[in-house]
């Protein structure tokens, strides 16, 4: 005991002195480390007595800085190098010297690594041995706290920064291992690094349980990657036949309830390693902490993992639960492995486990999403038997009837409700009544979705909104709009206590403006308003849209400022319909007012906005401004793409300006912007128009160059050119590669060329390119032929 207590005393030594030149934040947190070393020191040494703040040895007298907590005798000595390597927190808590003849005899090693205390030697004056006549360093010491605010602000940092112990863990194991054998080291977030072959370190068979569980608790209780494979490696050494002292109950709570909290998958490595744990035994006993690990492996993606271990707990005779089953049949539904399902449920009986409630809700859920509904009406018959020992709820039925509505299968959901009642006296609800509503409406049996509201209202059973709104959308989908006007208004008599929400209003406007009704339309949303029913963003987004449409662009731009008064924000979407339709109507300034709003709202104008307004000024023929617009969009990191080129350079075509079109059409990026048919058949019309036919036939042979296949315009508009230029041999050309490429000519193209060659007296070249045509479309249509 002298011996060791002379090790601890040099310890201290060193951090005291290496305490004096801390700085003044980062000191105060050592210094509290240290007191608490002292203390632990003070009080594992010497049972009864005490050293006193003058290096006296008396009894307590001051319980501010004084421990009264006495430690055993028998206290590990490899818990205490930890803790004081732990709480020291030196680089190099114990520098590794060889033992001399009249040296002390080295400590219990740390985790199985050997290391021996520094003596007083001439190198290392301040290691003095407790017996030196300058051992003045005990007495009361500059660096005990004497401030009770000082002793809470450290207690506090070290509560917010638990790992601490395990940086000094890592210290102190790195100033251990200094020979070259050493494998392997703990980062600074308590991960493993490797340093040679050796892929693991393996705590000691004599490290302490106590350690070993302080060390898991700590580095699964992080979401570092690094610690849980540091853990999963602590574990990994403590297993047999590497140890002779496997887990007890309290580790294996530790390693599992943490390995259920870890946000992180376990890795393939990892799962073998727990099932090899559960082949021996070691597998949480408690079913609450069993069933939360299965589900944690099932929602991380590891559901054959979580088959493996549950399995490995069976065969190692651990005790099998419904919910532990229940959570392994969530997993499986959720990957849609219904062979396992099978074969578990069928399990359950072997392991004497009977299914609940949950367990058939389970399957009949995941059956009916499949459609799988024979299956899962069998699952509901087992469930009915008397054998099963639980009885089908309204809430099994309504998942079996939906999913028989979902199928197409109205008359065998109208049979089950039967059913229900009948032979489990089990009352429908209106989620019951609704799913069945529903399917018979989609249907467009509107009559027998009547009948079931009737009789739902005889059962007393109570309607919402929810099915109100599903009459009354559907009816408004199937044109019924004047009925589901009608049913609304006579229900809202009826059904006081059902009062129609935002759904119900959007339904019936959007339906009325999509019919033209458009007094109908304001007339409801005047309705709306008045009956206290918040109009929402659909409801204003599907006015502003119908309005447009409908060229009432004052009243699109009043609802959308009653929108913004509302608190509601209008999208870029809406605005862009707002421009598109002045723009349309030649209203180009309150286009660009709408523009300037769009701004000011904070919203950035997208390339439909800045299109629109290009194809306004391009038509208007104020190009000027057209190119303001496309160099702001460039400025605005809105890159232009092929509509709005398509734009400019018909512009331009119409203009008869060819020349700067042909600019707009080079200046075009290929790569990120290729040109597609319709501006090639923008340009060659134009050429044609304008008696350029070798510009356009140039182009003609660029584009099919560039895997473009040209359409029934292009040649028309080619076509067109050659003939006023009189070309028939160049017609006669593009006539045959037009057959080869199976471009169908329209009625456009005949008549042209029906008109032309007839006169120039070339019939027979009309009629061999009709039959050709003829064929190829036969062919096309018919592959046997």
């Amino acid at each position: 005991m002298d011996s060791f207590l002379g090790i601890r005393i040099q310890v201290f030594a060193n951090a005291a002195t290496s305490s004096s030149q801390m700085e003044d934040e980062a000191g105060e947190e050592s210094r509290c480390l240290h007191l608490t070393a002292l203390r632990h020191l003070h009080t594992s040494s010497f049972p009864t007595d005490v050293v006193d703040c003058d290096g006296g040895v008396g009894a307590w007298s001051d319980e501010k800085h004084l421990l009264t907590k006495k430690h055993s005798h028998n206290a590990s000595l490899c818990n205490l190098n930890y803790q004081l390597c732990s709480l020291l927190g030196s680089a190099s808590p114990l520098p590794c010297q060889s033992s001399t003849a009249g040296s002390p005899p080295t400590s219990t090693p740390l985790l199985g690594q050997s290391f021996s205390p520094a003596w007083p030697s001439e190198d290392n004056p301040l290691a003095r041995s407790p017996s030196s006549s300058s051992s003045r360093w005990l007495r009361r010491p500059l660096f005990l706290p004497t401030h009770p605010r000082r002793l809470a602000k450290r207690k506090m940092k070290l509560v917010k920064n638990p790992c601490l112990p395990l940086t000094a863990l890592r210290r102190c194991h790195t100033a251990s291992s200094s020979t070259a054998t050493a494998a392997t080291d703990f980062d600074g977030d308590g991960g493993v690094g490797t340093r040679s072959d050796v892929k693991h370190q393996k705590p000691s068979s004599n490290a302490s349980p106590r350690l070993l569980k302080y060390q898991l608790y700590f580095l699964l209780g992080s979401a570092s990657p690094g610690r849980l494979s540091a853990a999963l490696s602590i574990l990994r050494g403590v297993l047999p036949p590497d140890s002779t002292s496997p887990p007890d109950a309290a580790t294996r709570s530790i390693v599992f309830s943490g390995l259920a909290k870890q946000s992180q998958p376990l890795n393939e490595e990892s799962l073998a390693l727990l099932v090899e744990m559960a082949k021996m035994g070691l597998f949480p006993h408690d079913a609450i902490l069993f069933t939360q690990f299965i589900t944690k492996l099932c929602r991380c993606g590891a559901t054959s993992g979580a088959w493996d271990f549950f399995h490995a707990v069976k065969d190692a005779g651990g005790y099998i639960e419904a919910p532990v089953c229940n959570a392994l049949l969530t997993g499986l539904a959720a990957i849609q492995d219904f062979a396992r399902m099978s074969l578990l449920f069928s399990e359950m009986k072997s392991f004497g486990v009977r299914p609940d409630v949950v367990t058939f809700g389970i399957l009949i859920n995941c059956l009916c999403k499949s459609r799988r509904i024979d299956d899962a009406l069998n699952v509901l018959d087992a469930m009915s038997s008397p054998d099963s020992g639980v009885t089908p709820g309204t809430i099994i039925f309504n998942t079996v009837i939906d999913g028989l509505c979902k199928a197409g299968r109205l008359q065998d959901g109208l049979s089950l409700l039967d059913r229900m009642k009948s032979s489990h006296a089990c009352d429908p609800d209106s989620v019951t009544y609704t799913s069945l509503i529903d399917a018979f409406c989609k249907a467009a049996e509107l009559d027998k979705a009547h009948e079931l509201l009737t009789r739902m209202e005889k059962e007393r059973v109570a309607v919402d909104v929810v099915i109100l709104n599903t009459f009354i959308c559907r009816m408004c989908r199937h044109g019924m709009i004047g009925s589901a006007l009608n049913f609304f208004q006579k229900k809202k008599v009826e059904w006081p206590e059902v009062k129609g929400n935002a759904f119900t209003y959007n339904y019936l406007i959007g339906a009325f403006l999509h019919s033209n009704y458009i007094g109908w339309a304001t007339a409801l949303f005047d309705e709306m308003i008045k009956e206290g029913v918040s109009p929402n963003s659909v409801t204003h987004s599907t006015l502003i849209y119908r309005l447009t449409q409908f060229g009432k662009l004052d009243d699109a731009y009043s609802n959308m400022s009653l929108m913004r008064k509302n608190g509601f924000r209008v999208d870029i979407k809406s605005y862009n319909i707002l421009i598109s339709g002045f723009c349309k109507k030649k209203r180009l300034d309150k286009a660009l007012e709408i523009h300037d709003e769009i701004c000011e709202a904070g919203l950035r104008p997208d390339i439909f906005t800045y299109t629109s307004l290009i194809d306004a000024f391009c038509k208007a023929g104020d190009f000027s401004k057209a190119g303001k617009f496309l160099n702001k969009m460039v400025d605005n990191g809105c890159n232009p793409n092929v509509v709005t080129y398509g734009t400019l350079i018909n512009g331009y075509c119409k203009s008869g300006d060819l020349e700067q079109a042909m600019k707009i059409f080079k200046s075009m990026d290929v790569p990120m912007v290729p040109a597609n048919t319709v501006i090639y058949t923008i340009l060659i019309d134009s050429y044609c128009k304008n008696q350029k036919v070798d510009a356009a036939i140039y182009l003609f042979d660029e584009m099919q160059e560039k895997d473009i296949l040209p359409n029934a315009r292009i040649y028309t508009a080619i076509f067109k050119g050659l003939k006023n230029r009189n070309m028939p041999d160049k017609a006669f050309e593009l006539m045959d590669k037009m057959n080869l490429q199976g471009c169908k000519p329209d009625y456009v193209t005949m008549d042209l060329l029906t008109g032309w060659l007839t006169v120039i007296g070339e019939t027979e070249r009309l009629r061999l390119f009709v039959q050709r045509t003829t064929s190829s479309n036969i062919d096309s249509g018919n592959p046997d032929v």
